[in-house]
């Protein structure tokens, strides 16, 4: 009885380590738009976006073309991203993180650095941008 009480407890333990939490999901997503900036690859870069995307004037595909004009516009792209806080709230979470974004076209190099807000909103089980890009 104890041996099996012991197991059961174990079992449980190890599914719960191996569950990933929500904040650890989200921080996949911005690894992977990290990623996808540096390697230039528009189809890694959009399945981090909702197709609901929506800030000021700009929609999904006006973010498209505009990402993808930056691709094919620079010849190096190097993005990096520190001090990263993420508040969840349910279905929706905020990241406010700082940043350095350096882009180069044939030499001439150009920086930029910050705070970035980022809105995301979990679609299905994959979190996704929805604003602030």
């Amino acid at each position: 009885m104890r041996r099996s009480l012991l197991f059961f407890f174990l079992l449980v333990f190890l599914l719960l380590a191996c569950q990933v939490s929500e904040e650890e999901k989200i921080y996949q997503v911005l690894n992977r738009r990290q990623e996808a900036l540096q390697r230039r690859d528009l189809s890694l870069y959009l399945s981090c976006i909702s197709n609901a995307y929506q800030d000021k004037e700009e929609d999904f595909d006006r973010l498209q073309r505009r990402i993808g004009g930056y691709f094919k516009t620079f010849d190096k792209i190097s993005y990096s991203c520190w001090d990263r806080s993420i508040q969840v709230d349910g279905e929706a979470a905020t990241v406010i993180q700082s940043f350095y974004l350096e882009v180069e076209k044939g030499g001439n190099k150009n920086h930029y650095s910050g705070k970035e807000v980022l809105f995301l909103k979990k679609e299905g089980k994959d979190w996704k941008i929805t604003k602030g890009l």
